[in-house]
């Protein structure tokens, strides 16, 4: 059993969000990981996730997600599930950042971001092709900008 605290778990902060981990991969088996996510970015990309679904609890904040060439805006208490798959994008709707519940399964991606922070964030956003290069080793598609810019 795992019990954590308020605002307790691993803090990570790479591409626009904090995550604070409360299970990764190694305390689910590989199932899952689930964080306490602050996106405070304007935007992610346009990307999809080969090997993963992706879900988001909304606790405070607004965003809006695309998905399959659809957008639509969440806010505190809404559910976004992003199949496997499936092209999607998020953008933060006003000032305050959206924090969320985000649900990855099977466990893997926070492998992503921890890659990110080592090889140096501002060194891969200059170069998108080995940005995008290392998000495929980890099981994401960068597909390119969100659709709204």
């Amino acid at each position: 059993m795992t019990v954590l605290g308020a605002g307790a778990g691993q803090r990570l902060t790479a591409l626009g969000s904090t995550y604070t981990t409360k299970a990764d991969g190694s305390t689910t088996e590989g199932a899952y990981w689930l964080v306490e996510e602050e996106f405070w970015g304007a935007t992610t990309p346009l990307h999809r996730h080969t090997t993963a679904d992706e879900a988001f609890y909304l606790l405070s904040g607004r965003v809006s997600v695309w998905l399959d060439g659809a957008e639509t805006e969440a806010g505190p208490g809404d559910f976004l599930l992003m199949p496997r798959g499936h092209a999607h994008a998020l953008r933060r709707i006003g000032d305050e950042p959206a924090r969320m519940l985000t649900l990855v399964s099977p466990a893997g991606m926070e492998h992503f971001f921890r890659a990110v922070v080592d090889a140096g964030e501002e060194a891969l956003l200059a170069d998108p092709e080995r940005l995008a290069a290392l998000a495929a080793e980890h099981g994401t598609d960068i597909l390119g900008d969100h659709p709204a810019l």
